[in-house]
This record gives structure tokens, sequence and C-alpha cells, in this order.
């Protein structure tokens, strides 16, 4: 226990014990209590012979180690003078007790001075002796002591107080005085009773009877009276009134109250704080230790608190005994009354640990007396922490969560922080707290309002408080701050003071920001898919028109001349040339946002060239390039289709961007853990300004002013692609000489490689055989459904009929039970998802393949059509040959299911 703790509680007159079996214990020195044991002071103490004294219930109640609700006791001083207080007593853990026992002697000496005076004051009325100085010395017990004299008449059952009495409880003074029931309203509930106890067993003696008990005044709040009351008896020995004296110990009982606390907090600190406790006289040797004195250094309690030799030549250290036997004395030689050691210590197990003391050296009634707390550190000195004392330990438990703590008294303002406050605010701690300006000045000047309302609010309205603000550091860092905290009440239940807790969360609050950000960003992704998705279908459903009646004309241009066949070329080219861009965007789109999905497996690199050249072929021919094809090796982890588009697109620009006459080059070997190939040009090179922003999406570098057909994207959905192949692409150039592309992907080698490789395609065309069947078309756009009935008319074996909603479009197709049907997926009724779930759920059409023929073009709408169970998926504008070709394959397929069936 703290001496600043013990100088507290004796100037309220306070015995606090604070053992382990009541063996031994820690008392004030005014009680002269100091190292009895409860037995021996029981024993000594206790006043013998009164039956209704409550010591043997109260014995028996700590011995039990339960607790005990406050309760009036008497004993004998070692004086052997009579005393007369309050005990009460809390268990701490399984093997201690908190008592604490407040000696209320002097006040009920003024109760007896009192009732005397007034039995003197009665005597001399009845005798008609009483005299002026008889009055005085009543009314001068009365003003110092604050004694309030009261009288019951138990007949009325009517209560009479002097002006004392009226002004303890608060009330005007009233001759009449006041019923027995206004002033039992006036008394604690909870207290009742036990007034209406001691109102009857003064009844059945002669003997003056205490009671204390609240009673509330007219401002609301409960002052706490102690009274004595005295039966007066008629002649006949019939009792006629009660005569008692009254005085308000409230400010006792909450002293006694706050004392007791505080010695149960400490304790409880101690214990869970690891903190043992000692203390010594230095002219008797004897020593107090708590429990963790005990657990610290291993030694069995029942030994009791070694002697200062055991202590010094037993349990320290043989290193540090030197410096712990001058410490005693350089602390009671030294001008400073405060002294700390960190040496170590050797358990009976022979275990070595580090502990630090802080002593105090305190004057108590004349003479020295030396108390501390020891702190075993051996887990900080094993880990070279750098702390010295508790303060620091906890400052540093703070620290690490990122914990500040703080007080604040509402009603004057008082604030304590800790020095985690000030470091969650980039400054160095100081002795005292900032004031409110000074507080206000640390937070964000946008954040102000929200620190001082919330806390000003939850005062105002007693509750719990909780916020989240900015503060500027002084160099101007801005960290988001929590603040959590509770107020702390009085008996009354009023908020006397507020507790609470700052950490910082600005990780928090940034990943909510990234959060939402991500959260913002996906939602314009969303967006802008749905954007693109809409450009998509709007472009491609009049490029259907336009290139699908080019294809027409030029399958019917036998007769139209030269100049009519090359416009016809024009507008087919110019829509081509659209759609390639439509598709390099959507491409584009995907890749940024993750939405195009890629089947990485093992690709033999030759396989993927030897389909890529002869696709690139013609290109050459036109721009007079002649291709080459290097030595090719390696298997590379790719995705096979999108590897063939990086080297077309490669290639392609290889050969328009050359010169007349030059080489374009593809070679691929291995490279340590990647497959390399590269893409060589004896073209025009580029700057290292053009290289740059080779990848920028439509960025041409100036080559769109030259008429070399490309849209700018093609690079950018290359590295793209190659990125997400975990591969990367590398460019080297020199102007007038040629540039090198050198894609770098990740080795397949070690997985297995399908047999089934889809060859290369041939250059033969190939021989269509013409097949019989019926169609259905469900589309609504007209100029559709014309290009493709002049398409199948081309197909002289097949027949197509159409229709232009949903609704009609399953009714035809039940009714005619066509071969296939091609099914737009937007439709004036309801959409191509519900075309299909209708003619799957009738029996005429339930097994009828479905084609979608669109201008929907996305990734996931192609996927969710061929999920929903689409057989395939042909977008707008329609490429003739594939249309035809795609058409054959079909209805090949159903003839031959037709046949097994």
């Amino acid at each position: 226990m703290s001496s600043d703790l013990l100088a507290l509680l004796d100037a309220q007159g306070c015995i606090v014990w604070v053992n382990a079996g009541f063996e031994r214990g820690v008392g004030c020195a005014a009680a002269q209590a100091v190292g009895q044991s409860w037995v021996d002071w029981l024993g000594a103490s206790a006043k013998p012979g009164d039956a209704a004294s409550p010591w043997p219930e109260v014995a028996a109640a700590l011995a039990a180690r339960r607790s005990v609700a406050p309760v009036e006791l008497a004993w004998h001083d070692a004086l052997g003078d009579a005393r007369w207080g309050r005990l009460s007593a809390e268990p701490l853990d399984d093997s201690r007790m908190a008592v604490c026992l407040q000696d209320l002697s002097e006040v009920q000496r003024l109760a007896v001075r009192a009732e005397r005076l007034t039995g003197l004051l009665e005597t001399e009325q009845e005798g008609g002796r009483i005299g002026v100085d008889a009055h005085e010395q009543l009314r001068l017990a009365v003003e110092l002591g604050n004694i309030g004299i009261w009288r019951q008449d138990l007949a009325t059952n009517r209560l009479h107080y002097n002006d004392r009495a009226f002004q303890l409880l608060g009330l005007e003074p009233r001759p009449d005085g006041l019923s027995l029931e206004e002033v039992r309203a006036l008394i604690h509930p909870d207290d009742l009773s036990r007034v209406v106890a001691a109102a009857s067993s003064a009844l059945d003696s002669d003997k003056p009877v205490d009671m204390e008990a609240r009673y509330r005044r007219t401002d609301g709040s409960w002052r706490y009276m102690l009274t004595r009351r005295v039966v007066r008896r008629d002649a006949a020995g019939q009792p006629i009134e009660f005569v008692g004296v009254a005085l308000d110990v409230t400010d006792q009982v909450d002293e006694a109250r706050r004392a007791n606390e505080l010695a149960q907090r400490l304790e409880i600190a101690a214990a869970a704080g690891g903190i043992g406790i000692f203390s010594r006289d230095p002219q008797t040797e004897e020593g107090q230790w708590n429990a963790e004195m005990f657990r610290i250094t291993g030694r069995a309690p029942e030994l009791g608190a070694p002697s200062r030799d055991e202590w010094v030549n037993e349990i320290i250290h043989p290193d540090d005994r030197p410096m712990m036997r001058i410490a005693r004395e350089s602390l009671l030689a030294s001008a400073h009354d405060r002294r700390e050691e960190e040496y170590r210590i050797v358990r009976p197990d022979g275990e070595v640990r580090w502990v630090v003391n802080r002593a105090r050296r305190v004057m108590r009634h004349g003479r020295q007396m030396i108390y501390g707390i020891s702190i075993d550190v051996t887990d900080r000195v094993r880990t070279e922490a750098a702390l010295r004392s508790a303060t620091e330990r906890v400052a540093l438990a703070a620290r690490s969560v990122g914990m500040g703590t703080w007080e604040w008294n509402p009603e004057n303002g008082a604030t304590s922080w800790d020095d985690a406050m000030y470091r969650l605010r980039g400054r160095e701690p100081q002795p005292e707290a900032p004031d409110a300006v000074g507080r206000m000045a640390m937070a964000h000047p946008d954040d102000r309002d929200i620190v001082e309302g919330a806390l000003r609010n939850a005062a105002i309205e007693g509750r719990a408080s909780a916020c989240e603000f900015r503060v500027v550091w002084p160099d101007g860092t801005v960290r988001w701050l929590a603040s959590r905290s509770t107020p702390i009440r009085d008996s009354s239940g009023q908020s006397t003071r507020y507790i609470g807790v700052n950490w910082d969360i600005t990780e928090r609050v940034s990943a909510e920001t990234a959060r939402r950000e991500k959260i913002v960003a996906q939602r314009e992704s969303e967006a802008k898919s749905q954007f693109l998705a809409r450009m998509s279908h709007e472009l491609r459903t009049p490029l259907n028109a336009v290139l699908g009646f080019a294809q027409l004309m030029q399958l019917d241009s036998t007769g139209a001349s030269p100049e009519q066949r090359n416009r016809i070329d024009h507008v087919r080219a110019a829509g081509e040339h659209l759609l390639s861009l439509i598709n390099d965007v959507l491409d584009l789109s995907s890749l940024e946002t993750g939405q195009l999905k890629l089947d990485l497996q093992p690709v033999r690199v030759a396989e993927l060239v030897s389909e890529a050249i002869p696709l690139v072929t013609p290109l050459a021919r036109s721009f007079g390039v002649t291709l080459h094809r290097g030595r090719i090796a390696g298997v590379a982890c790719a995705d096979r289709t999108r590897l063939r588009q990086v080297l077309i697109n490669l290639l392609s620009n290889a050969i328009k961007y050359n010169r007349r006459g030059g080489d374009a080059t593809i070679e691929a070997d291995v490279v340590d853990a990647s497959v390399a190939l590269r893409v060589r040009d004896t073209g025009r090179g580029l700057t290292p300004e053009q290289r740059n922003h080779l990848f920028e999406p439509f960025n041409r570098l100036g080559i769109e002013r030259e008429g070399i057909e490309g849209t700018g994207i093609g690079l950018a959905i290359v590295k793209a692609l190659v990125d997400r192949m975990d591969g990367s692409i590398t460019v080297t150039s020199e102007p007038g000489v040629g540039t090198v592309f050198e894609v770098k992907l990740p080795r397949g080698d070690a997985v297995p490689i399908a047999n089934d490789v889809a060859p290369a395609p041939s250059a033969a065309k190939t021989v269509r055989v013409e097949r019989s069947g019926q169609l259905l078309y469900i589309e609504d756009n007209p100029i559709n459904v014309m290009v493709v009935e002049e398409l199948v008319a081309s197909h002289s074996a097949l027949a197509i009929v159409s229709e232009p909603t949903g609704e009609r479009g399953v009714a035809r197709a039940r009714a005619l039970r066509p071969d296939l049907i091609l099914v737009d997926m937007q439709l004036p009724d309801f959409d191509g998802f519900e075309v299909l779930r209708r003619l799957r759920a009738q029996p005429e059409t339930a097994d009828t393949p479905c084609v979608v023929l669109s201008a929907n073009a996305m990734p996931e709408d192609i996927a969710r059509a061929l999920a929903a169970g689409f057989v395939d998926y042909w977008t707008k504008p329609i490429n003739f040959n594939a249309f035809l070709a795609s058409l054959d394959n079909i209805l090949e397929r159903r003839e031959s299911n037709l046949r097994s069936g």
C-alpha cells in the first residue's frame, strides 16, 4: 500500500488491512493496529459483554472471506479508551481481504455531550433553575458540533426540532413540528426498516440507541444522519417521548467510502499488474509484504516477510548485494525521499529474476518509515526494452496498440492526459494536459465542432460519448483518431467526471476509403461495361446492314462495272474497319476491368506460329514485305487464342510499318524459365519519344496522317494480354533500321499437352455441301431479317421464315417445328432467354437447336447465353462465309443425330 494512500486513510481516522489469511496487516499508526493479526486485534479490542454487539458475526464473515456491509462497532484502543466506528470489507481474491474501519469516536462524543446538555436543560427546566450559563453551554455545543436536537411525543407522534435540526434537513422551522409520517417520508427506503427497528429497540431499553440513516433534503440530495435517542418515561414507567440528537456525517461517510474504494482498487491493480508492495520500519526492522512479493521472490507465505539480513544475503543475487546493502541508508540520508534500484534476485529453485524496486521515505508520527513496490522486469530486461518503471511499461503497451487515456471533470474543466495522448498528436508529453483551447488547436479545423460537441452533449445528457476526428501534427500530417468515453457517477447517480481513450484509426479509415473507392470504381466499371455493351449493340446493328448488303452486292455483282465493284469494296472495307475498331475497344475494356477470362495452358509455340503466318500472308503480299520464319522452339504457358491474337497483331504491325521490299521475321527460343518470342522488321523504326507512348490506346504516333489503316489500340491490347498471361513485352528500335518486339512468357513444359491441338487453318477452300432444312428467325429489325433472308436464299436447299416478337416466334416454332431457330436477344416483348425457356418447355421444340444472332458481343453475354443452352452465339455484323459454314455444321450434326436416333 502506498504511503500517500496511508496518509489519506490516516487523515480519515481509518484502519485498513490488506492481508492473506489474516496473518499480518498494514494499518495506520493512529489506530495502533500495525502488525497485529485479526485474531489478536479482535481478542484485545472488541467490547466484551455486549449481547447486541455484531463482533462475532463480523469475525465469522471475515474468517469465511465474505463481504461485510458497513456496520457500526465498538472497541477499545491500545490505551483502553472506548472507540466507536464503522467497518466494511470486500474479498480481493481467494486468499486476501480488504478491510476498512473508520473511527467515528469524536462524532459519538459530540452526540453524547449534546445528549448530556439536553438532559441538563430538561432538568433545569423541570426544577425552574435554568440559568444563562446552561443556555450558553448548550448553544455552543450545538453550533460547534452542528448538532440537531429533537423530541418525539409518543402520544401524538409529532417530532419537534431545534433550528439546527431543521437546517440539517433543509427545511424551514415549523413551531408545530412534523408528523411521524412526514419524517419517515424523508428517510431513504433502504434505511427505513432499520430506523423503525431502532425506535422499537429504544422503547425496550433505558439506554441510548444509535442509528445511521439517509435523509432526503428539499433539494433532492441525500445526507447521512447519525441519531441517538433515549426514551423518557412517566412516573409509572410508561414511555412518553423520545429525546435525541442528530449529526450530519455525510462527509465522513463519503470520505470513508472513497478511502475504502481507493484501497481496494490499489490492491486489485497491484495483483493484476504483478506489483509487489512492501514496507519496513528501519528502527524495529519489522517488514510487511503483500502476496505479490511472495510470488515474485518465490518465498513461501507462511515464512512471513524476511528480515533485512535474509533479504540481502539470501534473496538478492550475490553480484548485486553490495549495491542493495547501502540502498536503504542512501535513501534515509538523501535529500530526496524516493529511490529506485534494478537488481537480480535468486528464487529458491535457483531461477534468477530481474526486479525493480521503487521505495519512498515517509515520516509517520515522528518515525521514518520506508514504503515501496517491487516489479518483476525479467521479460523487459531479456528483450532489452528501455522501460524503467511500471508507468513506462504501461505507456509502451498503450503505444503498441495506439491508445491514450484521459480524464475530464465537466464541473471545473480539469483534464489529465497520459503520454500516449500527446504522441497520438505528434507531440512530446508535457507535465500538464492542454486546456480546451490547446486541445482544439490540435484538431483539424473541419472537425473541431465534432470534438467539442460530442463531449459537451454527452456531459449534458449524462451518457457515454463516441466520435471520430482528425488531428494535425506539427509537421502537417493529418491522422484520424477515435475517442470513446464513459461517465463516472457518484452515489446519487450524478456524473462527476469522464474517463476515456483515444486511438489511431488512420489505417482503418484509409482502408474504408479505399473500399468505398473500390466500390465506386466497380460501379464505374460496370457502368462503363454497360455503356460499351450498349454502344457495341447500337453500332453493330447498322453495321450488320452495311456489311450485309455490301457482301450481298459483291455476291451479285456479275453485271456491275469495275467502278461499281470498287465502290462496293470500299463500303465493305470501311465497315470492316469500323467493326475491327469496335472489337478492339471491347477487348481493351474487358482486359482493363478483368472481365476477359483467360485459359492458361501449355502451348507449342511452333504450332501457334504455323496458325498465325497464313493469316497475315495476304497483308504481307499487299505491302510487298517478305515473311521469314526463324528458329521456333519452346512450350509457353498461355491462352492459346489470345497468344495467337498477340502474334497476329505484332506481325501485322511489322508488315504495315515496314518498307516495301522489307523483311519481317518471327523466331522463338527458351531463355531460362521463359519462352521468348521475337518479331523483327526492317521498317522505319521508332524514336525514344515514340517508344515512351507506344502502348497508349489510340495513340498512333503520327502514322495516322500517312493513310495506313489502324486503330491505335492493337499494341495496348497486346501489352494487356501479355501482362494477364504473367509475361512481359519489351521493344528495341532504331530509326531507319527497324524494330524488335520481344514477348516473354512462362515456360509450360512441366504440364502435359493435349494431343487434340487444332491444326493450322488450311489455305484451301472448304467445299460446301448443299443441305436442306427449315429455319425460323425471331427478329424485330426488318433490315436484319432481310440480310439473313437474302443470305439464306443463296443456299437454295434452305427455307426461312421470320417472326418479329418472342410470343409469335414461340407459337410459330411449335406449329412449324423448324430444323434450326435463330434468336435475337432483344425483342419487343421479352428477351432471348425467355424465348429459349418457352421453347424448351413445349415438347414440339424441346430438342430444336437454337442459335443466338445478336449485336451484343460482350464476353459475359456470350458466356451467359451458352450456359443457358444455346448451341452457338453469332454476332452481328454477319460474316457470310462463317455464317454459312456454321449453319452447315449445325444442320449436319442435327441430321446425324436424327439418323442415329
